[in-house]
């Protein structure tokens, strides 16, 4: 009873194929993108993310397709004009900013160089900077301590003025060079300020001729006046006050 059943089935089955494969032989074969097979995929550009080529209207939009490195890169007029325009802007500051500090560095350096050689030609060769330098700050220090109780001008004056004086007994020609180099950049710095300044010394030097002027005229005063006073007494006397007394034997 079993391969009866069996055999019936079997023919069914064979039935069924046999009719499926002869109506798909009768149905033809079509290509789903409608492409020529031995199409260059090279002319083809998919829609980005897809495999379905791009129409030609997304493809003029993407820009000209060139190679940069083995890689296709398509660009926009637009989109090369901005970045163009940032890339020329970047250089541009960049540039600008290293001309500049080309320019700050050079300037450091001749001024590293000029005050360098300036300190050298003040400096007299045969005056030792060790020793005489080291007194001078302790001059200063000095006059820090000395000044430390006093008010605020005592404490500016007096390291001042005996830092100036320890550098005037140490280093006598170097602090000549040094004010003649101080008094011609401040007559070219300050000229206004030097020139009240060479106003008041000429003052000063005045002051001091005059006061030595009178000081001259007083002495010959007193002198005109001992010697009137002499001859009075000669005269009232009889007794020539001149003359040098004469030793006892």
């Amino acid at each position: 009873m079993i391969k009866p059943v069996l055999l019936v089935s079997n023919v069914c089955c064979c039935t069924v194929g046999a009719a499926l494969v002869s109506f798909n032989s009768k149905r033809p074969i079509s290509n789903e993108s409608k492409r020529k097979f031995y199409e260059d995929d090279t002319q083809v550009v998919p829609v980005p993310g897809t495999v379905v080529a791009a129409p030609a209207s997304e493809i003029e939009s993407l820009g000209q397709n060139r190679m940069i490195d083995g890689i296709s890169v398509r660009s926009t007029e637009a989109t090369e004009e901005f970045f163009k325009t940032i890339r020329s802007r970047f250089t541009s500051a960049l540039n600008g900013f290293n001309n500049w500090l080309n320019h700050k560095y050079t300037k450091f350096n001749e001024t590293e160089r000029y005050v360098t050689n300036t300190v050298s030609s003040l400096h007299y060769r045969k005056e030792d900077i060790l020793p005489n330098g080291i007194y001078v700050i302790i001059a200063i220090l000095s006059g820090t301590i000395a000044a430390r109780p006093r008010g605020l001008i005592s404490r500016i004056t007096f390291p001042t003025v005996a830092g100036l004086v320890a550098f005037k007994y140490f280093l006598p020609v170097t602090f000549d060079n040094t004010r003649e180099f101080v008094w011609l950049v401040e007559q070219r710095s300050v000229p206004q300020v030097a020139q009240q300044q060479e106003n008041a010394y000429h003052s000063a030097i005045g002051l001091a001729k005059s006061i030595e002027e009178g000081a001259n005229h007083g002495v010959e005063r007193i002198e005109r006046g001992a010697h009137s006073l002499k001859q009075s007494i000669a005269e009232i006397t009889g007794l020539n006050i001149d003359e040098e007394v004469s030793k006892k034997k």
